[in-house]
């Protein structure tokens, strides 16, 4: 019907049904996503969220391209993948691509109760690369980056410059380790009515798949997300937060992680790239109140148990635990250290059961830095990458502090305070990998730079990998 037919109520509400994004024919529609999570070397999820329950549709064409590296002689393979969104709030689905090729490169599309979804972000993204990539040299584990942050403020800083350099290493794939959006820091706001802080929550998480650049990033690389305190609950939030089961929930809802690790509750799980595996941890769910009298754990019997078992099972070379607040720093408020001696008896255990190729990431501290631990009865020194601030404090570019590590021992880096993020740089042959660890700023300019040696993480008695 020309526009000028219609009456005026009419045209208000045609019109404004074509700009809130809602069908007027009552049909559903995309409202967040796509977002690539939890791949391997022949699988991935595809996650999306619709205004109210559908079925979707994934379309998707894989070209035989190994991580970057040329095109191997192989013809191009098709397929689709047929899923729903949730019945009840909020409406979020995943579709499974499996049986894909190793480490080829995956195009998609996306239909919504059968129509085209307008892609806004380019949808093709690589799957991990296998043990073998390179067929000069079947093997080499292949060179890959990973690249991570935290503390991301949508609502203060909703345009965020820094994922062009995120976008610009061309990460295999991107770890969020929390703040990943700020929920009111108020306890008494979560007294509200559950179903209404049920839709807060989701709101939160929503908001931050619209922010420019970001919306890019989930649309073509593996996403991972871990908690801490201001997307878990309010500010300094701990296992006696009461929405706690609440927060859960929304949160598995919209991060299609691997599956939960070991049978503890909480965020924590692990994954693979390369010859790289990846531990990340829930420091909330099970975290003891700052003011008890015996505060004696952040990850819980249960969830410490499962890292001890996944690291003596682990083969990888490299083995990154990550978490949202520091685990090696010994002063601050925000530390493993301050749980009693669940963090030291960690530690000696691991020594003690000659883990090697250990090394940590972090955020939570507004900072971008590098630490160390070293200890009398270490195998070896034990570094920690710590990335915060990709979009949560407002630093004018001149009063950006560049400040060095004279009032923390455990620096061994300038302490950056601008936006910036992690990255994470694997290389080298089998028996000689090395690990770069670089804090990058907003206009790609490296602000720390750290090169772990295969042989600098080895535990007494430790063989290179074969």
């Amino acid at each position: 019907m020309p526009l000028r037919k219609l009456t005026p109520l009419l045209l208000f509400l045609t019109l404004r049904a074509v700009t809130s994004g809602f069908a007027a024919d009552g049909t559903a529609v995309l409202i967040s996503g796509p977002m690539v999570a939890d791949a391997t070397t022949t699988s991935a999820k595809i996650w999306i969220e619709t205004d109210r329950p559908a079925e979707f549709r994934v379309n998707y064409w894989t070209e035989p391209r190994l991580l970057f590296d040329p095109t191997v002689p192989e013809p191009i393979s098709r397929g689709s993948v047929t899923a729903r969104t949730a019945d009840d709030f909020p409406h979020t689905g995943v579709a499974m691509l499996e049986n894909l090729g190793a480490g080829r490169l995956v195009h998609y599309d996306i239909e919504v109760d059968g129509r085209p979804v307008r892609a806004l972000s380019p949808q093709v993204f690589s799957l991990f690369p296998p043990q073998a990539p390179d067929r000069k040299h079947p093997d080499e584990p292949g060179n890959f980056t990973v690249a991570f942050g935290s503390c991301d403020f949508p609502a203060r800083i909703p345009i965020q410059p820094i994922w062009a350099q995120v976008a610009r290493r061309r990460p295999v794939a991107f770890l969020f380790l929390g703040d990943n959006n700020y929920m009111p820091d108020d306890p008494e706001a979560f007294s509200a009515p559950e179903d209404d802080v049920r839709h807060m929550m989701a709101d939160n998480h929503r908001s931050l798949r619209s922010v420019g650049g970001l919306r890019d990033i989930m649309a073509s690389t593996p996403c991972y997300a871990i908690w801490d305190d201001h997307d878990f609950g309010p500010g300094d939030s701990d296992r006696t937060f009461k929405r706690k089961e609440v927060g859960l929930e929304i949160f598995k809802r919209y991060w299609p992680n691997p599956r939960n690790g070991g049978d503890s509750p909480g965020v924590q799980h692990s994954f693979r790239v390369g010859d790289v595996e990846f531990f990340m941890l829930d420091d909330r769910f099970h975290r003891d109140p700052d003011e008890a009298p015996d505060r004696s754990t952040m990850l819980g019997s249960r969830q410490l148990q499962w890292l001890k078992d996944s690291l003596k099972a682990s083969e990888a070379t490299f083995k990154v635990i990550a978490c949202g607040g520091t685990m090696l720093v010994d002063e601050g408020k925000e530390t493993w250290q301050r749980y009693g001696s669940e963090r030291d008896d960690f530690l000696k255990w691991m020594f003690a059961e000659g883990i090697d190729g250990v090394f940590f990431i972090a955020g939570d501290w507004h900072i971008g830095v590098l630490n160390r631990l070293n200890r009398p009865g270490f195998s070896y020194p034990l570094y920690e990458l710590l990335s915060s601030n990709l979009a949560v404090k407002i630093i004018p570019r001149d009063r950006v502090e560049l400040a060095e590590g004279t009032a923390n021992n455990q620096w061994v880096s300038k302490r950056y305070t601008g936006y910036n993020f992690g990255v994470l740089r694997f290389t080298g042959e089998r028996g000689g990998r090395s690990a770069t660890l670089q804090i990058v700023d907003d206009t790609g300019e490296v602000q720390a730079d750290l090169t772990l040696r295969e042989s600098d993480l080895r535990a007494a008695g430790g063989k290179p990998k074969r």
